[in-house]
């Protein structure tokens, strides 16, 4: 009887289980979403890190503007194809570069539109003033130095020179003194109506340094005519603009 108690017994009581092999508990991770430091790590970041392609082609630009500078004065000019075709083939690279960054900024303009966030609004209007000079300033190369190469062996140096202001028969490049920033603040379309936004998450979003006044809209229409000088010293002025708004919105968001 004894025996049959304990079969019962035994039976009725789970056998021992392994001793459990530690695992950590699951990890739930939670992420704030901040407008500010959105548009800082997908728009603003990619177009500084662009800045070194587009400032490895304009240097490029420049010295060969200088070889087809000294060539143009041959009696044969023989040089004056050849790097003119380059000219237009950086230029065409930026193009290519600066398309994607304006793709970036489309996507943007979708996750936050226009007049939702006022802060993302001031610094992804600086940095579309930056991408259209550059656009606008690649547009340029393209177009007088690929004229250059679809008429060689006609006079066009000196025509284009006069018509653009680019100083390429002086030999100096359309590096020299910069012009003024003409961007007019005419032109500069009626702000869109503020709407309230919700409570900030991060303190980029309501870091009192940061403007949630979009800066002057440049026209296109007067980039379109611009010189190349008149360019170059519009970009450096909305660039130090970006620049200074993008380190405080670094601060805030990475603490860099």
């Amino acid at each position: 009887m004894l025996q049959f108690v304990l079969a019962v017994v035994a039976a009725a009581t789970p056998s021992p289980k392994p001793y459990p092999v530690f695992m950590p508990p699951p990890t739930i991770i939670q992420e704030r979403v901040s407008p500010v430091c959105s548009t800082l790590h997908k728009v603003v970041l990619p177009l500084a890190r662009m800045q070194a392609q587009y400032r490895h082609s304009v240097a490029e630009i420049k010295k060969d503007e200088l070889q087809l500078a000294k060539y143009s004065k041959t009696k044969l000019q023989d040089g004056v194809d050849l790097y003119a075709g380059k000219i237009d083939q950086e230029s065409t690279n930026l193009i290519g570069a600066i398309h994607g960054i304006e793709q970036l900024l489309q996507e943007s303009y979708a996750s936050y539109p226009e007049g939702k966030v006022p802060k993302v609004d001031a610094l992804r209007q600086r940095a579309q003033n930056v991408v259209d000079i550059e656009r606008a300033t690649a547009d340029r190369y393209a177009e007088i130095y690929g004229t250059i190469v679809d008429n060689y062996g006609t006079d066009m140096l000196k025509t284009l020179g006069n018509d653009f202001g680019t100083g390429a028969t002086g030999g100096s490049g359309s590096f020299g003194t910069p012009g003024l920033d003409t961007m007019p603040n005419a032109a500069v379309p009626a702000a869109p109506p503020q709407v309230t936004t919700p409570p900030p998450s991060l303190p980029a979003d309501y870091d009192p340094r940061l403007s949630d006044k979009p800066p002057a809209v440049v026209s296109l229409h007067i980039l379109k005519y611009d010189r190349l000088s008149q360019l170059n010293a519009a970009l450096v002025a909305q660039g130090r603009s970006l620049i200074q708004q993008a380190l405080i919105a670094a601060r805030d968001c990475d603490g860099t």
